[in-house]
């Protein structure tokens, strides 16, 4: 990839008829957000129990539809053990957001638009005649049950149709007619081996012809509150939607569908990528506060509302806090937070979670983002150690006292060298030199001398490059795992996509060209607007074919797109260009 394909985002992703492969359709998941709404499928239906054309406040309403024109079923799905996809047969490409599938059908061209806005408008616009006939799909669940019972309630008040706590107004007459649908199964949560089969319930039906016209069905859950601001609405571009899904209700959300809430760790190294570059710079400042604001002494919470078992939220919050004053150096906000900011650097190394060991911080076991049982890190990390330099730094650039100074601190680090690889220990006291991506951070930072760093760089390209990302750990380290298998291999080999832009900072750092920077981004990028379908997941697998894993959309990982895409485009814009030759000089 070039630096100039970096530099215009496509307001839409255009797929085209491979989207009639069952396989390829029903990898390409979208998503979109409203609020406490979400809408989210594939191209070959649900394959999730996450996933629903209408969910609101983490309870599915409206799943799926059954949806005919001149008899041929639009809609796919799993049943059993057979897939419904005589539409996806007939499917001539799709585009996203919004989500509109286009059918080709004897006599007729539909285009079915999934439009989420105040609440979800399904529109069928129609070239030809059809006799139309749409069922919707229901239950009323929480996104982490199936049901074998569902419950849907339909009633009529004042004249206006009920259906599952929906208010729903159609442009077809509606005829009542409850059908039970045995059956529907999720294959992405049998993969992951879980339950993966629910029963939904259609209330009825809407039916009637159209000949070159528009049919419209809106559902809005009968306690929605309208929001003041929507994707549909700003969202600029399709990098901008994806942002935009991971902030709302003024926070943002790790990732969906499973990690909706706020966490703090998330939240600190999402910010400057999703608010930041965004212009933000209100938001950001606001989820400075509150997170000051529920700190527990030396500690900002992890996971809201009580988590604080985490060494490194505290950290990260100044460098997300050292990227604001970078982008903003002459802003008043840090003087209003100046007393608290004082008081989380002077507790945090008495914390019990992190404490003092000479000048550099120890911290307690499971308490980094290697958080598992698999990876305790109980010690001195790298990682750790080098956000605490920055932010020792950073407060000394503000004049607030520090616990230590950052000179002393810096002397010390120089431990974490290790000759014998060429790049840092993973943690110290006791000393680990398994070779692994954490030490990307400081490199990123500068904290290792030139030629040290460039060494420390060969290793990881050989070691854990991949085309998404560095590996977590070493395929030539005992407990590597290249697939995800649950918590063993979460960081035990796994890609994150969110380092993407700490090793493109460290590649800079050490001086890099500029065509390598921009070959580490670019499988990314193109992942992102290809099979992505617009978002960034948890993970990859670290093994080939790099499989996604984990959540479908990651907000730090969306945010490092984000950021290092910015920065790759900016320091593209301060590169001089290469003095042009004149040829007649050269032989004159």
């Amino acid at each position: 990839m070039h630096a100039e394909d970096l530099t215009s985002i496509p307001n839409l992703i255009r797929y085209g008829r491979e989207l009639r492969d069952p396989d390829i359709a029903g990898s390409r998941e979208f998503l979109m957000v409203d609020g406490e709404m979400y809408c989210s499928s594939s191209f070959a239906g649900n394959t999730r129990r996450y996933h629903g054309l209408l969910i609101h406040k983490r309870e599915v309403l409206l799943s799926a539809l059954h949806d005919e024109a001149n008899g041929i079923r639009l809609s796919s799905g799993w049943w059993g053990e057979t897939f419904v996809g005589e539409g996806l047969a007939l499917t001539l490409g799709a585009t996203i957001y919004p989500v509109v599938q286009e059918f080709a059908i004897p006599g007729a061209r539909i285009r079915r638009s999934f439009i989420l806005h105040d609440g979800l408008t399904i529109r069928y616009e129609i070239t030809g005649t059809i006799s139309m006939m749409i069922r919707p799909l229901m239950t009323r669940r929480s996104v982490k049950d199936l049901s074998h019972e569902p419950l849907v309630e339909t009633n009529a008040d004042a004249g206006e149709l009920i259906l599952n706590g929906c208010r729903v107004s159609a442009s077809l007459p509606f005829s009542h007619d409850l059908q039970r649908y045995h059956n529907a199964r999720y294959p992405r949560e049998q993969e992951r081996g879980y339950d993966a089969r629910e029963d939904l319930v259609s209330p009825g039906y809407f039916s009637g012809p159209c000949t070159d016209g528009v049919i419209e069905i809106r559902f809005v859950p009968q306690n929605f509150m309208s929001q003041a601001t929507t994707i549909q609405k700003d969202s600029r571009d399709i990098l901008d939607h994806a942002a935009r899904i991971c902030v709302s209700n003024n926070q943002i959300h790790a990732g969906y569908h499973w990690f909706t809430e706020p966490w703090g760790r998330d939240t600190f190294i999402s910010l400057p990528g999703l608010l930041l570059e965004n212009g933000r710079f209100r938001e950001a400042e606001d989820l400075f506060r509150w997170h000051l604001a529920n700190r527990k002494g030396g500690l900002l919470v992890n996971r809201y509302p009580d988590s604080f078992h985490a060494a490194d939220t505290t950290l990260w919050f100044f460098w997300a806090l050292f990227q604001y004053v970078q982008k903003l150096p002459g802003s008043p906000f840090v003087s209003t937070i100046r007393h608290e900011i004082e008081d989380l650097i002077t507790a945090y190394p008495g914390s019990g979670i992190a404490s003092l060991n000479g000048n550099l911080i120890q911290v307690e076991a499971g308490s980094t983002w290697m958080d598992t049982s698999y990876t305790p890190r109980t010690g001195l990390p790298v990682e750790i150690n080098a956000l605490w330099i920055l932010a020792l730094e950073l407060l000394e650039y503000l004049k607030i006292p520090t616990p230590v100074r950052s000179t002393d601190a810096r002397k010390e680090f120089e431990a974490f060298w290790n000759p014998d690889t060429g790049c840092l220990y993973d943690l110290l006291g006791p000393d680990d030199a398994t070779i692994r991506s954490n030490q990307i951070i400081a490199l990123a930072l500068g904290l290792v001398p030139f030629d040290d760093g460039n060494r420390a760089l060969q290793v990881i390209e050989r070691e854990l490059l991949t085309p998404y990302g560095i590996r977590t750990l070493s395929p030539a380290s005992p407990g590597y795992s290249g697939r995800y298998t649950g918590d063993a291999s979460y960081h035990n080999g796994m890609v994150w996509p969110w380092q993407i832009g700490f090793y493109l900072d460290a590649l800079i750092q050490y001086g890099a060209d500029q065509k390598k920077i921009e070959s580490v981004i670019s499988p990314l990028w193109h992942y992102f607007l290809t099979d992505g379908s617009g978002l960034l997941p948890e993970m990859f697998d670290g093994d080939a074919p790099y499989q996604p894993a984990g959540t479908i959309c990651q907000a730090w990982s969306i945010a490092e797109l984000i950021r290092a895409r910015s920065t790759l485009l900016t320091r593209k814009d301060r590169t001089p260009p290469e003095p042009e030759v004149d040829d007649n000089y050269l032989f004159a």
